[in-house]
């Protein structure tokens, strides 16, 4: 009986499609629920839109960092650049503190004098986000 010790490797470009397809469905989300957001008077909304605004941010910033890793070394970077995906996490890691704290306060100004909400807009929307939200973790 044969036996084969082969492997075979993964193409490293061959999730950047998938990607790029999330990156756009999370753009438009985004746009969608800022509008949404803003017309209804909902914070939660918003809060999901900046949400997945982070999410698309995030990709974009792991995308382009995955593509810089690739790189081989050269002179001024002997061990190559795959440490440029921790500078990507560390401005994912900043914007999603930054978008909280942005919240926190919105968050506070609306107990003190609360909007009217329109809730339908807000149910619709919130259905649309959950269809886009899985795809997007299928795809990534």
């Amino acid at each position: 009986m044969p036996h084969d010790h082969g492997h075979t490797h993964i193409d490293p470009e061959s999730g950047d499609r998938r990607v790029s397809i999330a990156i756009w469905a999370n753009g438009l989300l985004t746009v969608a629920q800022i509008v949404g957001g803003i017309l209804s008077g909902s914070l939660a909304l918003i809060a999901d839109a900046l949400h997945n605004f982070s999410d698309m941010a995030s990709l974009v910033i792991a995308f382009v960092a995955r593509k810089i890793a690739r790189r081989p070394a050269d002179e001024r970077m002997t061990f190559g650049y795959g440490r440029i995906e921790i500078v990507a996490a560390l401005i994912n890691y900043t914007t999603l503190i930054l978008i909280g704290f942005y919240l926190i306060y919105e968050g506070g100004m609306r107990m003190i004098d609360p909007p009217e909400v329109a809730g339908w807009t807000v149910v619709i929307l919130g259905g649309v986000a959950l269809v886009v939200d899985t795809l997007t973790a299928l795809l990534t």
